[in-house]
């Protein structure tokens, strides 16, 4: 009986000890990243369909559970993801062409570092894709034409991986999060082409794999 008793007395004294190990954050998050989506039939027709740079943002929050240097994180994210399109129509005219969706993005992530200082952190993003939106602006057509696309799209998952680094600030339970995250979907989000033609139609279907690269701004309550 003396035994048990010890024994679970050490094992209440661990679990405490563990416990007070154990620290949580709190962050208001910001991101804004290069984006685009990826077609090998689109990629195929060469100067008459091709990619062009777009920008998206995003905002929302995050919450990590972090023991010592090792933290788990989840974020819920709302923004949107564009990809941007450009070509030649004939030799005197040329367009540009955009999808803007509106997403919802959950990044579930492994965080290794500690509350200052340099970090590191790898895991999945799973896109909720709202709505879409497609844009074409060409020089012999103003304004420009829009089309709901919604139904060509799909939600899909990424990988990410990301490095970064935090600034604790003075005197109170503040830090300052600064990161480059990079994100690549093997998965088919769907889509339409340069010229809002479905890629569904297309004679060979090939993924549409979706990319990102950005810059993360948090601001970090620090909860022990």
């Amino acid at each position: 009986m003396k035994k048990l008793f010890f024994s679970l007395s050490l094992l209440t004294c661990m679990s405490a000890v563990n416990a007070q190990m154990l620290t949580f954050d709190v962050a208001a998050k910001y991101a804004y990243s290069a984006t685009a989506m990826f077609n090998k039939n689109i990629s195929d027709l060469g100067a008459s369909q091709d990619y062009d740079v777009a920008y998206s943002q995003n905002y929302g929050a995050a919450l990590s559970v972090n023991y010592k240097f090792i933290g788990v994180g989840a974020e819920l994210m709302f923004g949107n993801f564009i990809c941007a399109y450009q070509g030649g129509e004939t030799v005197a005219s040329s367009y540009k062409s955009n999808v803007k969706l509106t997403t919802t993005q959950i990044p579930l992530y492994l965080r290794l570092g500690g509350e200052e200082g340099s970090f590191s952190e790898f895991g999945v993003v799973m896109n909720n894709v709202r709505s879409a939106t497609y844009s074409y602006a060409s020089t012999l057509i103003d304004p420009p034409a829009t089309n709901d696309v919604t139904d060509e799209y799909q939600n899909f998952l990424g990988y990410m991986f990301g490095f970064g680094a935090r600034m604790k600030l003075k005197k109170i339970p503040l830090a300052v999060s600064l990161s480059s995250r990079f994100m690549y979907s093997p998965n088919d989000a769907g889509g339409v082409d340069a010229m809002g033609t479905s890629l569904s139609i297309y004679p060979s279907e090939y993924k549409t794999n979706a990319a990102s690269v950005g810059i993360h701004f948090g601001m970090v309550y620090l909860i022990h």
